[in-house]
């Protein structure tokens, strides 16, 4: 029996340049692991919180950390994320 797996185009647009700068805290060590730019990690991430309609970052000249929104989605999208990655393979 063929599975027909489908993901609503853009549904995952943005999620792994979010777990990554989350991981990284860092926008330039994001861009570089996955190999674009860091305008390119900015803009994914403008998308994303426009997306879910809430900031995930508190981003300043030094440093970038997770919102209160930010930490929430984190915690489910990672796990989610790794599922999705586990079973591609």
């Amino acid at each position: 029996m063929k599975q027909n797996f489908t993901v609503r185009h853009g549904a995952l647009d943005g999620v792994e340049a979010f777990l990554s700068v989350a991981k990284h805290r860092n926008f330039r060590k994001a861009a570089a692991e996955l190999a674009v730019t860091p305008s390119a990690i900015s803009q994914a991430i403008r998308t994303l919180e426009g997306r879910i309609g809430a900031a995930l970052f508190i981003r300043t000249t030094r440093s970038v950390g997770l919102t209160e929104a930010g930490e929430r989605f984190f915690a489910r999208a990672r796990p989610a994320f790794e599922e999705l990655i586990a079973a591609s393979e």
